[in-house]
């Protein structure tokens, strides 16, 4: 890969050179603007040509297979991405219904434990009714301390 490329570098070198001579021994008159664009439209196929032998890979296949390739590949990466992220969701899920259902039968085993110890009702409370339960919070003040007072 470097042979090549060192060796195209060196082949636009020589061809630069050459071009400039040209262009330096050439007669002075109105062929000067032709005779610039035809050696800049040549170093540009010059230096475009490397980069088209890279893409088309060492197997010469066409830039349009190459594509092809590179799509299907492409597709068929985020198809299976697709479907590890289904199975991901799927585990996530099945965790979580797990989760629930053990909080809920521990949850059921609390309120039965509860009910069967609950016997004797408070004061001012009939029995089946549930107790309301408050909690008061006191205010609370922010200040900031002075030092030096």
């Amino acid at each position: 890969m470097w042979e090549g490329l060192l060796n195209s570098i060196r082949q636009m070198g020589v061809f630069m050179i050459c071009a400039q001579a040209l262009l330096y021994f050439k007669p002075k008159g109105s062929y000067e603007k032709y005779m610039k664009l035809l050696v800049s439209a040549m170093i540009l196929v010059q230096l475009l040509s490397p980069v088209a032998a890279l893409l088309a890979g060492k197997g010469g296949a066409s830039l349009e297979e190459r594509i092809a390739y590179y799509t299907n590949s492409f597709e068929q990466g985020m198809g299976e991405g697709a479907l590890e992220e289904y199975r991901m969701e799927q585990i996530r899920q099945h965790l979580l219904t797990s989760q629930i259902s053990a909080q809920m039968e521990g949850l059921s085993t609390e309120t039965d434990s509860t009910r069967a110890g609950q016997t004797e009702t408070a004061p001012g409370q009939e029995s089946g009714e549930e107790a309301e339960i408050r909690i008061q919070i006191d205010p609370v003040t922010i200040g900031m301390s002075r030092e030096g007072q």
